[in-house]
């Protein structure tokens, strides 16, 4: 009894462990060093690895695991966050097309970016499309989950901005997950010269304004 007490308790503290460090992320000392890793494959963050797994389990991920394959995903020869804007723009419109075409298509780029959060909510639409329940409820906890790793990454501020890998996820956040209004959409460049998104919401009576690194998208 006291050993099954003990191993319950080491996994609370790796959990907790492993969302801090999720939570602690620093842009400029971080994303480089998960960049290089993501190619290492002696590294827990070797990205043919955690997206094999990823494809298999994502919704079980942890945030730590999660925030190693988006940075991963930036790795890659097929990554263009600019070039893929209207495809995703596409899945965000899922509900208004025939389920079978949006899942024939989903499957195909999720072999090509199975993290992406305009992707996951629109396979998730999809399959509840097609009363399909089960993996409606797959997809939507991955794209929750994506979302929670987003907010994990900073704190939307200029200096401690979210992390993201497409222009799109930012408002993607705000207006599907948050379910709030878009006011302002901008960019620009925080002291450190990154590149960000600038968007801008109404929660409530009042505007709120947060800021999303996508420098590695450029």
């Amino acid at each position: 009894m006291k050993m099954k007490k003990l191993i319950s308790f080491l996994l609370i503290c790796l959990v907790g462990l492993g969302n801090g460090f999720a939570q602690d992320f620093d842009y400029s000392r971080d994303f480089p060093r998960l960049f290089q890793e993501s190619k290492a494959e002696n590294s827990p963050s070797f990205y043919p690895s955690l997206k094999a797994r990823f494809l298999k389990e994502g919704e079980h991920f942890s945030k730590v695991e999660l925030l190693a394959l988006l940075v991963g995903q930036t790795a890659q020869k097929t990554y263009n966050a600019y070039g893929m804007v209207g495809l995703e723009r596409t899945f965000l419109g899922a509900e208004q097309f025939p389920a079978d075409t949006v899942l024939k298509y989903g499957k195909l780029v999720q072999d090509l970016n199975p993290v992406s959060l305009s992707l996951n909510f629109g396979l998730w639409k999809a399959y509840e499309k097609a009363n399909n329940p089960e993996f409606a409820t797959v997809y939507k906890k991955r794209f929750d989950l994506i979302c929670e790793t987003i907010l994990a990454s900073g704190n939307g501020s200029p200096a401690r901005p979210y992390l993201v890998i497409s222009p799109v996820d930012g408002s993607v956040l705000i207006s599907k997950y948050w379910q709030e209004t878009l006011t302002q959409m901008g960019s620009g460049e925080n002291e450190a010269g990154y590149f960000l998104d600038i968007l801008t919401y109404k929660k409530g009576n009042e505007e709120k304004t947060l800021h999303f690194v996508i420098d590695h998208g450029m």
